[in-house]
């Protein structure tokens, strides 16, 4: 049962990090400017 909590835990931070590096590279498509992006995010980056 660890096994199956470990890969489901895996998965939704690899999912995580790459919704992470879309966001990092993509505007808002519903509000035609980019807002101030936190230096945070900015290491998620390619």
């Amino acid at each position: 049962m660890k096994s199956k909590t470990n890969n489901a835990a895996k998965f939704m931070e690899k999912l995580a990090r790459k919704s992470l590096e879309v966001a990092a590279e993509s505007r808002c498509m519903y509000i035609y400017h980019q807002p101030k992006m936190p230096t945070d995010l900015k290491k998620f980056k390619k």
